[in-house]
């Protein structure tokens, strides 16, 4: 009996290999496929990796070609502001020459309101009080013409009509 015990045990350790070498076969191909399976992922992950890389440094390029443009832009903008600025401090001598000048022509006294004005208006009020000249006050029945040299009896007729002449371009003018 010894000798049936053993047969049943060597077909029972072979169906048990058999058993367990397909079943190893079949735990290698799931692993084979769920390897397949992590590798495919990584090999997505790296791509989408490198493409979002590529994207940042291209990002970064216009980043840095945008604030080279406010560079140049800021640059512009100084020269500007120190043009401006050398126009303004010119505007600023002038003024200063022009008020000068026009406050020195208006009499001590009226000075110290005049200097609050500003240009424009102390130009006008300037050139009022200088335009305006005192007129000798005009006495009743004197005439503006001087008077001839001879009296107009003694004159002939060719000095009558330049003097009458004078007479009346003297009229007109007034």
């Amino acid at each position: 009996m010894s000798e049936e015990t053993t047969p049943v045990a060597t077909e029972t350790v072979s169906e048990g290999t058999t058993q367990e070498a397909s079943t190893d076969l079949t735990n290698e191909g799931a692993l084979i496929a769920e390897s397949k399976k992590y590798r495919k992922r990584s090999q997505d992950a790296e791509a989408r990796l490198a493409k979002l890389e590529s994207q940042l440094a291209e990002a970064e390029k216009a980043k840095l070609k945008e604030k080279e443009d406010f560079k140049a832009l800021y640059e512009e903008n100084e020269a500007k502001i120190e043009s401006l600025s050398n126009n303004a401090d010119k505007w600023a001598k002038y003024e200063e020459a022009k008020r000068e000048k026009l406050l020195s022509s208006i009499p001590e006294d009226e000075r110290g309101t005049m200097t609050k004005l500003d240009l424009e208006t102390l130009e006008y009020v300037t050139n009022k009080i200088n335009s305006s000249k005192a007129n000798a006050p005009e006495v009743v029945g004197n005439t503006r013409q001087k008077a001839p040299d001879k009296p107009f009896a003694e004159m002939n007729e060719g000095e009558k009509r330049a003097w009458h002449k004078n007479v009346m371009a003297g009229i007109n003018k007034n």
